[in-house]
Protein backbone atom coordinates (compact mmCIF):
# COMPACT_ATOMS: atom_id res chain seq x y z
CA UNK A 1 0.00 0.00 0.00
CA UNK A 2 1.84 3.25 -0.83
CA UNK A 3 1.22 5.86 1.63
CA UNK A 4 1.78 9.58 0.89
CA UNK A 5 3.23 11.55 3.38
CA UNK A 6 2.90 15.39 3.32
CA UNK A 7 5.14 18.05 4.26
CA UNK A 8 3.14 20.28 6.39
CA UNK A 9 2.38 17.17 8.67
CA UNK A 10 6.07 16.36 8.54
CA UNK A 11 6.74 19.73 9.74
CA UNK A 12 3.45 20.10 11.84
CA UNK A 13 5.67 16.87 14.01
CA UNK A 14 8.93 19.06 13.55
CA UNK A 15 7.21 22.17 15.88
CA UNK A 16 6.28 24.08 13.57
CA UNK A 17 2.29 24.02 14.05
CA UNK A 18 1.44 25.78 10.86
CA UNK A 19 4.48 28.10 10.60
CA UNK A 20 6.18 28.20 6.67
CA UNK A 21 9.98 26.39 6.49
CA UNK A 22 12.95 27.92 5.28
CA UNK A 23 13.96 26.65 1.58
CA UNK A 24 16.81 24.31 3.78
CA UNK A 25 14.39 22.36 5.72
CA UNK A 26 11.85 22.40 2.78
CA UNK A 27 14.44 20.72 1.02
CA UNK A 28 15.56 18.59 3.21
CA UNK A 29 12.22 17.27 4.08
CA UNK A 30 11.30 16.29 0.50
CA UNK A 31 14.56 14.74 0.38
CA UNK A 32 13.35 12.48 3.25
CA UNK A 33 10.35 12.07 2.08
CA UNK A 34 11.49 10.99 -1.40
CA UNK A 35 14.01 8.50 0.78
CA UNK A 36 11.83 6.67 3.07
CA UNK A 37 8.79 6.32 0.49
CA UNK A 38 11.72 4.31 -1.73
CA UNK A 39 13.14 2.37 1.48
CA UNK A 40 9.96 1.62 3.84
CA UNK A 41 7.38 -0.18 3.70
CA UNK A 42 4.85 -0.20 6.41
CA UNK A 43 2.83 -3.35 8.03
CA UNK A 44 -0.03 -3.60 9.84
CA UNK A 45 -2.65 -6.15 11.67
CA UNK A 46 -6.27 -5.66 13.16
CA UNK A 47 -8.93 -7.39 14.62
CA UNK A 48 -12.70 -6.34 15.75
CA UNK A 49 -13.64 -7.29 19.02
CA UNK A 50 -17.62 -6.46 20.66
CA UNK A 51 -16.97 -4.12 23.70
CA UNK A 52 -18.42 -3.55 26.66
CA UNK A 53 -18.04 0.03 28.57
CA UNK A 54 -18.88 1.62 31.57
CA UNK A 55 -17.41 4.65 33.41
CA UNK A 56 -13.81 3.47 33.94
CA UNK A 57 -13.54 0.35 32.25
CA UNK A 58 -13.38 -1.22 28.69
CA UNK A 59 -13.62 -4.45 28.20
CA UNK A 60 -12.91 -5.87 24.49
CA UNK A 61 -10.91 -8.57 22.63
CA UNK A 62 -10.13 -10.70 25.89
CA UNK A 63 -8.43 -7.42 27.93
CA UNK A 64 -10.52 -5.22 30.43
CA UNK A 65 -8.68 -1.64 30.39
CA UNK A 66 -9.10 0.04 33.58
CA UNK A 67 -9.51 3.78 32.58
CA UNK A 68 -11.42 6.62 32.38
CA UNK A 69 -10.03 8.11 29.39
CA UNK A 70 -10.55 5.05 27.57
CA UNK A 71 -14.02 4.43 28.84
CA UNK A 72 -14.90 8.15 27.94
CA UNK A 73 -13.06 8.10 24.04
CA UNK A 74 -15.64 5.03 24.11
CA UNK A 75 -18.49 5.75 25.53
CA UNK A 76 -21.81 4.28 23.53
CA UNK A 77 -19.53 2.29 21.40
CA UNK A 78 -20.48 -1.11 20.91
CA UNK A 79 -17.35 -2.73 19.04
CA UNK A 80 -13.54 -1.74 18.85
CA UNK A 81 -10.79 -2.35 16.71
CA UNK A 82 -7.21 -3.23 17.83
CA UNK A 83 -4.81 -1.95 15.53
CA UNK A 84 -0.63 -2.26 15.50
CA UNK A 85 1.02 -0.73 12.79
CA UNK A 86 4.63 -0.35 12.07
CA UNK A 87 7.35 1.11 9.53
CA UNK A 88 9.53 -1.64 10.48
CA UNK A 89 13.26 -2.09 11.55
CA UNK A 90 14.48 -0.59 8.15
CA UNK A 91 13.06 2.78 9.18
CA UNK A 92 15.34 2.41 12.03
CA UNK A 93 18.14 1.61 10.31
CA UNK A 94 18.13 4.27 8.54
CA UNK A 95 17.67 6.59 11.36
CA UNK A 96 20.18 5.31 12.83
CA UNK A 97 22.50 6.13 9.91
CA UNK A 98 20.84 9.55 9.42
CA UNK A 99 21.89 10.29 12.99
CA UNK A 100 26.15 9.44 12.48
CA UNK A 101 26.51 10.91 8.96
CA UNK A 102 24.00 14.47 8.89
CA UNK A 103 22.32 15.16 12.90
CA UNK A 104 20.08 17.55 10.71
CA UNK A 105 18.90 15.31 8.58
CA UNK A 106 18.30 12.62 11.21
CA UNK A 107 16.09 15.59 12.81
CA UNK A 108 13.74 15.85 9.75
CA UNK A 109 13.64 12.02 8.97
CA UNK A 110 11.93 11.86 12.85
CA UNK A 111 9.17 13.95 11.63
CA UNK A 112 9.27 12.06 8.08
CA UNK A 113 9.32 8.88 10.32
CA UNK A 114 5.99 10.60 12.79
CA UNK A 115 4.02 11.75 9.60
CA UNK A 116 4.31 8.41 7.09
CA UNK A 117 3.42 5.82 10.25
CA UNK A 118 0.26 8.38 10.47
CA UNK A 119 -0.80 8.12 7.48
CA UNK A 120 -0.32 4.62 7.10
CA UNK A 121 -2.77 4.07 9.58
CA UNK A 122 -4.87 6.82 8.43
CA UNK A 123 -4.84 4.43 5.07
CA UNK A 124 -5.83 1.45 7.30
CA UNK A 125 -8.54 2.56 8.87
CA UNK A 126 -10.11 4.04 5.79
CA UNK A 127 -9.88 0.17 4.48
CA UNK A 128 -11.33 -0.76 8.45
CA UNK A 129 -14.32 1.78 7.33
CA UNK A 130 -15.24 0.57 4.04
CA UNK A 131 -15.97 -3.04 5.64
CA UNK A 132 -19.53 -4.08 5.37
CA UNK A 133 -20.49 -4.23 9.39
CA UNK A 134 -19.19 -0.72 9.72
CA UNK A 135 -21.26 0.89 7.47
CA UNK A 136 -23.82 3.10 8.86
CA UNK A 137 -21.48 3.50 12.31
CA UNK A 138 -19.45 6.15 13.13
CA UNK A 139 -15.31 5.60 14.32
CA UNK A 140 -13.56 7.05 17.47
CA UNK A 141 -10.30 8.79 16.43
CA UNK A 142 -7.27 6.53 17.56
CA UNK A 143 -6.62 6.24 21.37
CA UNK A 144 -3.15 4.87 22.06
CA UNK A 145 -2.02 3.27 25.54
CA UNK A 146 -0.53 6.05 27.17
CA UNK A 147 -2.87 8.75 26.18
CA UNK A 148 -4.59 10.40 29.25
CA UNK A 149 -4.73 6.99 32.43
CA UNK A 150 -4.56 4.02 29.58
CA UNK A 151 -1.87 2.66 30.98
CA UNK A 152 1.24 2.13 28.46
CA UNK A 153 1.57 -1.30 29.95
CA UNK A 154 -1.31 -2.66 27.86
CA UNK A 155 0.68 -2.35 24.66
CA UNK A 156 1.60 -6.24 25.88
CA UNK A 157 -2.19 -7.39 25.81
CA UNK A 158 -2.58 -5.63 22.27
CA UNK A 159 0.44 -7.53 21.04
CA UNK A 160 -0.61 -10.64 22.28
CA UNK A 161 -4.33 -10.42 20.71
CA UNK A 162 -3.12 -9.42 17.86
CA UNK A 163 0.11 -11.50 17.16
CA UNK A 164 1.97 -8.86 16.69
CA UNK A 165 5.24 -10.93 16.14
CA UNK A 166 4.03 -11.27 12.23
CA UNK A 167 4.54 -8.32 11.64
CA UNK A 168 8.06 -7.72 13.57
CA UNK A 169 6.61 -5.63 16.44
CA UNK A 170 7.92 -6.58 20.40
CA UNK A 171 8.24 -4.20 23.54
CA UNK A 172 10.97 -3.60 25.80
CA UNK A 173 10.62 -4.26 29.29
CA UNK A 174 9.32 -0.50 29.90
CA UNK A 175 6.31 -1.87 27.71
CA UNK A 176 8.02 0.56 24.64
CA UNK A 177 7.53 -0.60 20.55
CA UNK A 178 10.26 -2.55 18.66
CA UNK A 179 10.67 -1.02 15.71
CA UNK A 180 10.19 2.39 17.31
CA UNK A 181 8.13 3.66 14.64
CA UNK A 182 5.42 1.81 15.40
CA UNK A 183 1.61 2.24 16.66
CA UNK A 184 -0.68 0.46 18.54
CA UNK A 185 -4.43 2.19 19.02
CA UNK A 186 -7.97 1.43 19.30
CA UNK A 187 -11.06 2.74 17.94
CA UNK A 188 -14.07 2.46 18.66
CA UNK A 189 -17.74 2.26 16.49
CA UNK A 190 -21.18 3.88 17.82
CA UNK A 191 -24.21 3.98 16.12
CA UNK A 192 -24.42 8.40 16.97
CA UNK A 193 -21.59 10.84 15.52
CA UNK A 194 -19.07 11.66 17.70
CA UNK A 195 -18.25 15.57 18.65
CA UNK A 196 -14.30 15.14 17.71
CA UNK A 197 -13.08 17.14 14.93
CA UNK A 198 -9.65 16.65 14.65
CA UNK A 199 -6.69 14.20 15.90
CA UNK A 200 -5.82 15.80 19.05
CA UNK A 201 -8.74 16.86 19.99
CA UNK A 202 -9.13 13.41 22.71
CA UNK A 203 -5.50 13.50 23.55
CA UNK A 204 -4.34 14.79 27.35
CA UNK A 205 -1.24 16.13 26.43
CA UNK A 206 -1.98 19.87 25.40
CA UNK A 207 1.47 21.09 25.63
CA UNK A 208 2.71 18.98 22.84
CA UNK A 209 4.57 20.47 19.90
CA UNK A 210 2.59 17.60 17.28
CA UNK A 211 0.03 19.04 18.24
CA UNK A 212 -2.69 20.34 15.54
CA UNK A 213 -2.55 23.96 15.25
CA UNK A 214 -6.27 25.67 16.14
Amino acid sequence: METAIKEKEVLRFLGYRGAPADARISSLTSELIDLFSANIVPKSVYGVWDCQIDSSTAAFGGMTVKSRSLACHLADCRSAVLLAATLGTEADALLRRLSVQDMEKAVVAQGVCAAMIEAYCDSIEGEIFEKTEFRGLYPTTRFSPGYGDFDISHQKDILKILNCSRIGLALTDGYMLIPTKSITAVIGFSQGKRQVTGKCDSCAVKDCEAREAV
